[in-house]
């Protein structure tokens, strides 16, 4: 991974293995200018900070990000309590590992 992710982080190895796991996620997904940056980002090749505000990719980010804003305004008060919930769960799941039943 690009320096710069491990900059973003600092000494949290949560939040990079976070990163890291949202990178791959991209990198897998259909072809396009946020594949590319994933890929350049966990290749060493592409830095992070400079990606994101680039003409390139700081405007699908900012789509991206404008549709999950859409989405999230349409939801009541329980359904973005119960969003942030499971958010935290898996998040928890990820970073951690699934809890023993």
């Amino acid at each position: 991974m690009h320096d710069s992710v491990y900059e973003l982080v600092g000494d949290d190895p949560r939040l990079a293995k976070l990163l890291r796991a949202s990178l791959s996620k991209l990198a897998d997904g259909p072809e396009g200018p946020l594949r590319e940056m994933a890929e350049g980002v966990l290749s060493g090749h592409v830095d992070l900070r400079q990606a994101a505000m680039s003409d390139a990719y700081g405007d699908e980010l900012g789509a991206a990000f404008g549709r999950f804003w859409s989405h999230y305004e349409q939801l009541d008060q329980r359904e973005r309590d119960e969003l942030v919930r499971q958010a935290g769960q898996q998040l928890d799941e990820l970073l951690d590992g699934p809890r023993p039943s």
